[in-house]
């Protein structure tokens, strides 16, 4: 199912997710490196961090390697000997939780969504083939569609006139599909788009079609199941894939199984079902939030914030809209600091977070708000 050259695919990616999860801008994952002098360039500890990483998705012993084709020729070995992936997630708490693939769901998942994309000729990539999602639509999916993939930087300032064609189907996520739209630009007749990892909004999926889609397709999935569902107007709810069966015993978090797969599994949000099988996503039943297309969970930023000496209490959420995307916190100080120890406490939390993790807004206070109900109230 897998080729050398897809093999060396996730394998860079994986090298460019950990540059740009260390990175100090949230954008980093656009930058434009070159994987052989990323390979050489980047600190030891990153090296460290991408080894582990990619012994996990390709199920080897973790090691070191010298060369960018030693390690790719190590990963697709294994691959072609166990025949599965292993993908990681988030799980309640924030921890890193294993979702294993095999090629046997590989296969069945790609040709359970090929139908839908007919006429495409090209894939144009812009997300990392070593997540589920960007593996899915640009590795497993080119093949089940016997078409090309072009992989690109998600940066909109790419000369995407001369860059896209007919036939093309560009697999995107929502925060770039924003910047494309508030840049202004268009897109040639006969191109598809395709968005996933965070919900598109409704006026995002307008705009799109506005801007000259041909056709739109979102994709609801998750790490531990693979595409779910699909729709492709605003408004409209999702509809499950063909390949999969669905329990309605808890009409509030229903069940799937593959057709193929003994095993059932909760969907990973509330959803309301309409005629069996379409859906309407409702939010994330186990308090995680989107943070640039990535999983955070509060409640994990909190734990770390708490246990800094000048912190008393805090509590962690996401932004209103008309705030921003990233999360906020509120903060009691324990007696002897003030808010001019700001800078210590943004040190600490870069140590042990991640880029998307930070807060980007702190406010200080003598308690935590709450309402005139007792519960916790927005700041």
């Amino acid at each position: 199912m897998l080729n050398r050259n897809d093999v060396k695919r996730i394998v860079c990616d994986v090298f460019r997710t950990e540059a740009a999860r260390h990175g100090d801008n949230v954008l980093a994952v656009f930058e434009t490196e070159n994987a052989d002098n990323l390979f050489a360039s980047i600190s030891p500890e990153i090296l460290t961090s991408a080894f582990e990483k990619c012994s996990l998705l390709f199920n080897y012993p973790p090691r070191a390697f010298s060369s960018l084709d030693l390690m790719t020729d190590y990963a697709y070995g294994a691959f072609a000997g166990n025949h599965q992936i292993t993908f990681l997630t988030s799980g309640s708490n924030g921890e890193p939780k294993e979702c294993v693939h095999t090629v046997q769901m590989m296969e069945e998942e790609a040709g359970g969504v090929a139908p839908f994309f007919k006429g495409v000729e090209r894939i144009v990539s812009l997300v990392p083939a070593c997540h589920l999602y960007g593996f899915s639509f640009t590795v497993t999916l080119p093949h089940a569609l016997e078409v090309p993939v072009l992989s690109l930087p998600a940066l909109p300032t790419q000369p995407w006139d001369k860059l896209l064609q007919a036939g093309d189907l560009i697999v995107g996520f929502p925060l770039f599909w924003n910047y494309w739209l508030n840049m202004g630009l268009s897109f040639p007749k006969g191109v598809q788009v395709l968005s996933s990892t965070a919900p598109c909004k409704d006026e995002t999926i307008a705009g799109l079609y506005q801007a000259g889609v041909s056709y739109f397709t979102e994709i609801y999935g998750a790490s531990e199941t693979g595409a779910i569902a699909h729709r492709h107007h605003p408004g409209k709810p999702f509809e499950l894939f063909p390949f999969w069966e669905v329990s309605l015993q808890n009409p509030v978090i229903p069940r799937i199984k593959r057709a193929s797969y003994p095993k059932w599994l909760e969907l990973p949000d509330y959803v309301s079902v309409q005629r069996g099988r379409f859906l309407i996503p409702l939010g994330r039943a186990d308090d995680c939030v989107q943070v640039a297309g990535i999983n955070v969970y509060p409640k994990r930023v909190e734990k770390v914030l708490s246990q800094h000496p000048a912190v008393k209490a805090c509590r962690v959420r996401l932004m209103r809209p008309e705030e921003g995307e990233r999360l906020k916190a509120f903060i009691v100080l324990n007696e002897g600091y003030t808010p001019d120890h700001l800078g210590i406490i943004r040190t600490y939390l870069r140590q042990r977070l991640t880029v998307h993790e930070l807060p980007r807004k702190f406010t200080f206070g003598t308690e935590i708000p709450h309402t005139s109900m007792g519960k916790d109230s927005d700041w």
